[in-house]
């Protein structure tokens, strides 16, 4: 009698990464919104993250060095009166995954929300 043993991919320890496509920001709020790309084992979907403006800059240092691009050359920046509003689109050629827990680092603890 042959016996295999199968373990399932769950039981390891998660390892979800996540492939930024937007950054939204405006100079009125303290969150950014973040849309891309997550993959969790076998399943990917569209969703987005909404972290601290504070971690902006570690996130956008941590894309720099992955996808060896300059993230400043894919920002628009729209004034509507006091407002500014920021976006930064990647497109397909640049866009990498990252590990979720490099991404947000010491801000997963205060993960305010992930829309699916």
């Amino acid at each position: 009698m042959y016996c295999l043993n199968f373990v399932s991919s769950k039981q390891n320890a998660m390892n979800k990464k996540f492939a930024i496509q937007h950054i939204w920001f405006n100079n009125q709020d303290a969150e950014v919104t973040i849309a891309g790309q997550m993959k969790d084992d076998v399943l990917v979907y569209e969703t987005k993250l909404v972290v601290k403006m504070s971690a902006l800059n570690g996130i956008v240092s941590k894309l720099q060095q992955a996808a060896d691009i300059e993230v400043s050359e894919y920002m628009c920046r729209f004034e509507f009166g006091f407002i500014t509003e920021y976006e930064i689109s990647f497109p397909i050629s640049v866009q990498q995954y990252l590990d979720l827990d490099a991404i947000l680092g010491s801000e997963q603890k205060v993960l305010r929300k992930i829309v699916a």
